[in-house]
């Protein structure tokens, strides 16, 4: 299969290298470039089937050479970490362009939505060169496009989720792909398949320079690509542990450890590890930089342009041994479903209570905490403060029920 595949790929390419008349006599010195080709620009994965499941999104992701497993703040944790969607601050809707090689694009949509601790996501990816397949005389048999595609389908849960801890995230993606080959160029080599990701996330402070609610401390952990073999190759299983690390609010650092589950054998090549740094040197803009330490190692280097509403991500690959590649992403920010406007609605009823507590007013202090809890159930600071409310009604209760015996007597 995999063979056969690479085969095909390369008769598309070498057209565009050789000219037709030296076509036979460069046939097994360009098919050999090829296939070294297509191992750098899909990675280490042995024998394995539709190795670009492997491939992210784009965008930050890819700006950070894919060390994205921990960091999972935006729409490309789709397919880095399926956990991620259940702690996303806003609604996007992504779209990339990735230029690979020739005429090789590919391109990719996305949608992620949060309710309250539910996430979920839809997205679809295709890679796609165009063909045409030539016979031993030189002569044009058949032409079409060979295409890649994958869609996903995510869901996400963050349990255990409070004021003051993030929880725990669990996530899981549904993918299905297909490697579509026109019948006009070889028939009965379309293949589809189902492929599944499982995800955990969580984060908490550690050496934290800045105040801001947000925890600047992650750990996820994903296995991709679970699923059955097709033609008796399996897809690229995939374990990878990140960790993201920001010690101050202007900078971001991550690394992800990957292991391939490689069927057929088990050496060093199955192990990589990406890791990237992020700089936000100004309100609106960051610059990205990474680099993935395999057999074929590869650089990364981009720029995040964020407003309110959208983002624009551009991403260059200058590798000096894989193929260079780039990048173009854009997201829109579709809003929280109101949850910053909620947000600042509790701080500000919050800051009414403790105002009223320090006044010695406890009932309505308390009144205006049990209508916070009715808002948001996971502010520990409400509960912890209607307790004390309590306590305190409670003492004046009883020590108004003794002046009052007092009185009496």
């Amino acid at each position: 299969m995999k063979r056969a595949l690479l085969l095909l790929l390369f008769i598309s390419f070498s057209i565009n290298i050789y000219p037709q008349a030296d076509y036979e006599s460069n046939f097994l010195q360009g098919y050999l470039q090829f296939e070294q080709l297509f191992q750098k620009l899909s990675g280490d994965y042995g024998t394995t089937f539709f190795p670009f499941l492997n491939l992210g999104y784009g965008g930050r992701e890819l700006g950070l050479s894919n060390a994205f497993t921990g960091v999972a703040d935006d729409i490309s944790t789709l397919e880095a970490n399926p956990a991620g969607t259940a702690s996303l601050n806003f609604t996007e809707f992504f779209f990339s362009h990735n230029k690979l090689m020739g005429d090789v694009n590919y391109n990719t949509l996305a949608y992620t939505m949060r309710f309250n601790n539910l996430g979920f996501g839809l997205g679809g990816r295709i890679l796609y060169m165009p063909f045409t397949h030539f016979n031993e005389y030189g002569e044009n048999v058949g032409s079409g496009v060979i295409t890649y595609s994958v869609i996903t389908c995510n869901l996400a849960y963050n349990f255990l989720h409070s004021y003051k801890w993030f929880g725990l995230s669990v996530g899981t993606n549904v993918k299905l792909y297909i490697y579509g080959v026109p019948e006009s160029i070889a028939p009965n080599q379309t293949k589809i398949n189902a492929a599944f990701d499982i995800g955990l996330l969580t984060r908490f402070n550690f050496l934290k320079a800045y105040n801001r609610p947000e925890k600047n401390f992650s750990l996820g952990l994903v296995v991709s690509n679970l699923g059955p073999f097709t033609d008796g190759e399996p897809p690229p299983t995939t374990i990878s542990l990140g960790i993201a690390y920001k010690p101050i609010y202007q900078l971001l650092f991550s690394v992800d450890f990957n292991y391939l589950i490689n069927y057929s054998e088990t050496t060093w090549k199955n192990w990589s590890v990406s890791t990237g740094i992020e700089w936000k040197f100004t309100k609106y803009s960051s610059l990205l930089a990474g680099v993935t330490i395999k057999s074929s190692p590869s650089f990364s280097l981009g720029i995040n342009i964020e407003f309110e509403d959208f983002k624009i991500t551009a991403v260059y690959n200058p590798d000096f041994v894989d193929v260079s590649k780039f990048s173009i992403s854009a997201s829109l920010k579709l809003g929280d479903l109101g949850r910053g406007k909620k947000a600042v609605l509790v701080n500000k009823m919050y800051s009414n209570a403790l105002k009223l507590m320090s006044e010695g007013n406890y009932e309505a202090a308390k009144d205006v905490l049990i209508e916070i809890l009715k808002n948001d159930y996971s502010y520990t600071p409400a509960k912890e403060s209607l307790k004390y409310c309590k306590k305190q009604i409670q003492i004046q209760n009883e020590l108004n029920i003794m002046l009052e015996g007092r009185r009496l007597e």
